[in-house]
């Protein structure tokens, strides 16, 4: 049981990492700074890496204990197993599930701000370039009835697609 707490202590700490790398990245977009939005995520590659691995350990753990104990369920969930733990170590498995489970909420709004600021950079930046592109005309409807060409094209005029890119 001291491993498993150790690890949800080991798993809050990569949180609280990621949370702060969340709140980093908020200043970055806000800067519109990219090479340090790359930078960012580059720092959070190995925190990725460190968590795969708790988790696997925090999976292999209580696989193991349950196959102690003469459990045999799949897709079992902490709140099934928690009150077969002794009382001690249960509340502190507890407790550090419950700080867990607070910076992955905070992580999750952390991002979800991210998210809509990013989409509201995207949406600015889209609106800008449409702004910025001239409006064709096709010239399969020229106001004298005549076609200017025979395919419709204006090798002289952006493309929807030059200005979409």
């Amino acid at each position: 049981m001291q491993e498993l707490i150790q690890i949800f202590q080991a798993m809050t700490v990569v949180h609280e990492r990621f949370n702060e790398q969340a709140v980093r990245k908020e200043e970055v977009i806000k800067k519109g700074d990219m090479e340090g939005l790359e930078q960012v995520m580059k720092d959070e590659s190995p925190l990725i890496q460190q968590l795969r691995k708790l988790e696997n350990t925090r999976h292999h753990l209580v696989q193991q204990w349950m196959d102690e104990k003469g459990l045999v369920k799949e897709n079992v969930t902490m709140a099934q197993l928690t009150p077969l733990f002794p009382e001690e170590e249960r509340e502190e498995l507890q407790y550090w599930q419950q700080r867990l489970m607070t910076e992955i909420h905070q992580l999750k709004e952390q991002n979800r701000l991210n998210e809509q600021m990013l989409q509201d950079s995207l949406r600015f930046v889209n609106l800008s370039l449409d702004a910025m592109s001239p409006q064709n005309q096709f010239s399969s409807y020229s106001g004298g009835g005549e076609k200017d060409d025979d395919d419709g094209f204006d090798p002289g005029g952006r493309s929807l697609f030059d200005s979409k890119v």
